[in-house]
């Protein structure tokens, strides 16, 4: 499992809302498939039937945050920012 996964609703608010989409947008930006990690060991995705927050879909979670009511450029914009902040806690322990 890598330091951040990302688990991408696939229930039927989710879906019928642009979900596979949104699994799509986040295999482009992290260059894996659903079940994979990345080869730096950041990042796991993985859909599940459902989330539980139909209301704001379609929905992932990232880890213990949820993120909903998404379309591919906020998704994109997502996932560079969990990106940035998964290197940068990299960084400041290889500094130490």
């Amino acid at each position: 499992m890598g330091k951040f996964v990302i688990r991408a609703c696939a229930g039927t608010a989710c879906h019928v809302s642009g979900a596979k989409m949104i699994t799509e947008t986040i295999e482009d930006e992290i260059g894996i498939g659903v079940g994979d990690t990345s080869e730096d060991g950041l990042f796991t995705l993985q859909t599940v039937a459902c989330i539980g927050c139909c209301s704001l879909a379609p929905v992932v979670m990232v880890n213990d945050d949820t993120h909903g009511s998404l379309n591919p450029a906020s998704t994109r914009k997502l996932v560079r920012k969990v990106a940035r902040k998964a290197r940068k806690s990299i960084d400041t322990k290889t500094k130490s």
